[in-house]
């Protein structure tokens, strides 16, 4: 049982909510539609909510997220940050400082006119004889049938409709209208938006919401504040978008899944493309078929040396030394990690190789799974309503005292943790091209890395 504090928490000063009631409020409204597959949202993980099919808490709690991302920097502190969001957007009873609860200054409504189409079918990577691949699979991949018995988890098909209504103080008015344009052209409703899932654009006045071109002028004239590198605070471990870097594809579409899907083939190439050339991350099929080779990311040799036996007994001996380095874990964290054991060709005996491996991160030695990435890949929408492919990485530090390693409970954990974002091990040479001589301190490397790939091979433009 939970010990109760010796002198209870102090009561909201009612006096004071009820003049922050009677001071002068505004309300406005924008009329926003899906664009891409919604997955989550509801009340259960892995489920859409058919009864409140669009959930004014999940609402909140993407609009808490984008407030933070605008205005962290204008904090001194992150109890100043505690304090403000608090005081507009509400919270709890707070027993280490005495503070009682706060009912949120702002008021939100969705009204849902039109509902989109459930989507029941399991997610295909892959085209075979017998179905296609599904459109954004790279993103939907949590929503599988999994072999320990995990159903299929439903999505919501594009098309949901819905009049979002927001009531606020009117000197705070600005704030919250520049969370929900940050909402809409960054993020998205339900689960998984910062893989572009359930995002949005708006139907009615979109040129209030939206920008003319995707262009940092524009952005920042849309949410009041200055974007990129100029005047920016330090790094921490919240999010921002001072700070940020945005690509964008260079032609807009007139398609939100096609433009969705464009900048996932970025990440996913990025990541796990193959060809014959080291700029690839994976080496081609060595047979000629259609199945990637080996990675050129560092990775998985990481985990062959740290196996036990000989590193060179494995099916593919290490290319790379044994010093650790997990590159990877910049993109967010836990990362899964399978070896391929099957063999090419029919009859051959299966691929002698390391078990599967899982990566989270240490602090003071508790082993914790998550970390969300600062990388969104999505459809930007624009105010004609065209859409562009974009990159954006928020300004944000990786967690003080923090170190990717393996799981915890995975023997071959010990001596496995390393820094974060050095993508090069002392004494080696990528075998990656776009990870070489991005060493610290020069501080996000992985994004430099990623950024300059995309520019030089897909022609993406930077915008801020």
């Amino acid at each position: 049982m939970r010990q109760l504090p010796e002198v209870p928490p102090a009561l909201p000063d009612r006096r004071a909510v009820a003049d922050s009631r009677r001071a002068p409020r505004e309300t406005f409204e924008v009329q926003l539609e899906t664009v891409t597959p919604v997955l989550g949202g509801g009340v259960r993980t892995r489920d859409i909510d058919r009864t409140d099919i669009i959930r004014v808490p999940t609402i909140r709690g993407h609009l808490r997220f984008w407030w933070r991302a605008l205005y962290r920097s204008s904090c001194v502190s992150p109890d100043e940050l505690f304090r403000a969001e608090k005081a507009l957007w509400g919270g709890a009873t707070d027993a280490r400082n005495d503070e009682g609860s706060a009912r949120s200054a702002v008021e939100v409504r969705a009204e849902v006119t039109q509902v989109g189409e459930e989507d029941p079918e399991d997610v295909f990577p892959y085209e075979t004889r017998d179905h296609g691949a599904t459109p954004g699979a790279y993103a939907l991949w949590p929503a599988r049938k999994t072999k320990s018995g995990d159903p299929i988890a439903p999505r919501r098909l594009p098309g949901t409709q819905f009049k979002l209504v927001l009531s606020a103080p009117a000197e705070q008015m600005p704030k919250v209208r520049a969370a929900v344009t940050a909402w809409v052209l960054f993020g998205g409703y339900g689960g998984r938006t910062r893989r572009g899932i359930g995002s949005l654009t708006v139907r009615a006045e979109p040129d209030q919401w939206l920008p003319a071109a995707a262009t940092g002028a524009e952005l920042e004239r849309l949410l009041g504040i200055a974007l990129g590198e100029r005047d920016m605070a330090p790094a921490v471990d919240c999010p921002t978008l001072s700070g940020a870097r945005l690509v964008v594809s260079q032609h807009p579409g007139d398609n939100a899944m096609g433009c969705w899907t464009t900048a996932l083939k970025w990440l996913s190439d990025f990541r796990q493309g193959a060809g014959p050339h080291d700029q690839h991350a994976r080496e081609p099929d060595p047979t000629g078929g259609n199945r990637p080779g080996r990675s050129r990311w560092p990775e998985a040799d990481k985990v062959r040396h740290l196996s036990p036996g000989n590193p060179q007994m494995w099916a593919h001996p290490p290319q790379h030394n044994g010093e650790v380095v997990w590159p990877r874990a910049g993109f967010g964290l836990p990362i899964l990690g399978q070896f391929q054991k099957q063999p090419r060709r029919r009859g051959d005996p299966e691929y002698r190789e390391p078990r599967d491996f899982e990566l989270h991160w240490l602090r003071a030695g508790q082993d914790i799974d998550r970390l969300a990435s600062p990388l969104i890949v999505k459809a930007l929408p624009l105010a004609d309503g065209r859409f562009v492919a974009c990159a954006l990485w928020l300004h944000r530090a990786y967690p003080a005292g923090g170190r990717p390693a393996l799981r915890a409970t995975d023997p071959r954990a010990t001596g496995s943790s390393a820094e974060f974002d050095v993508l090069e091990a002392p004494d080696e040479t990528a075998r990656f091209s776009p990870l070489r001589g991005h060493t610290k301190p020069t501080g996000y490397n992985l994004r430099q890395a990623f950024f300059g790939w995309l520019q030089q091979t897909n022609r993406a433009q930077e915008v801020v």
